[in-house]
């Protein structure tokens, strides 16, 4: 593809830095075949003049994506996209652009803004998404209260964790063996001195409740 021909838009006014904007664009003409293996692209110079951007901003944009494997920057021969191995490569190992083309497409046809629907993705993966790896494991330790079990229902509600009960006379290698598999302990607050030494050494995160309904508690839990 000639480079006038790159179809490059940038927009100053959206939250996503401007160099992020072409580095993903350029990320997205590859995928797309719209610059294939070999393709020349501008120089640094030639970009940021067409972008009406700051030199370095190409710069830094080229020099990212060279670490990335995708272009090759030689003296007298400029910059390009890499070989057609390491495109295909590419293609492989980052088969989400697909379902990202896919879900703009139904956004659009649902009349949603893009913008925000990719913004509030983001806040979603912040608080949520990355809790997704692997099923978090709760353990509630003499949770009779309504305090108590108001958390625990709220996060079976909340969430696909593995949520285990267990009463403080428990046997100790028992109770701390159930403290070491956990990645979060819960208790009522006269109880956490007691669990606390019961846990011993381990360094699971314990977290003590009292009155029930309390949002920002919650969120701790869910965000451990």
């Amino acid at each position: 593809m000639e480079h006038s021909r790159l179809p490059f838009k940038t927009d100053p006014q959206s939250p996503l830095p401007i160099n992020v904007q072409i580095k993903e664009q350029i990320r997205w003409l590859i995928s797309k075949d719209f610059l294939k293996a070999d393709d020349a692209l501008p120089s640094t110079n030639e970009l940021a003049e067409q972008l009406s951007v700051n030199r370095n901003t190409i710069q830094w944009i080229y020099s990212q994506l060279k670490e990335e494997g995708l272009l090759i920057m030689q003296k007298g021969r400029g910059t390009r996209i890499a070989n057609e191995e390491r495109i295909k490569e590419f293609k492989q190992q980052n088969p989400y652009f697909s379902f990202v083309e896919k879900t703009v497409k139904d956004a659009f046809e649902q009349g949603f803004n893009i913008e925000n629907v990719m913004l509030s993705g983001f806040a979603y993966t912040q608080l949520f998404g990355a809790k997704h790896e692997k099923k978090k494991r709760y353990l509630f330790i003499e949770c009779k209260t309504m305090a108590c079990l108001f958390y625990l229902d709220e996060i079976q509600r909340r969430s696909s964790a593995d949520i285990q009960t267990i009463d403080i006379s428990t046997p100790d290698e028992e109770l701390f063996q159930a403290i070491q598999k956990a990645d979060v302990v819960v208790t009522v607050n006269e109880m956490t001195e007691v669990v606390k030494k019961k846990a011993g050494s381990s360094e699971t995160k314990i977290i003590s409740v009292s009155s029930p309904q309390d949002v920002t508690l919650l969120f701790d839990m869910l965000l451990q």
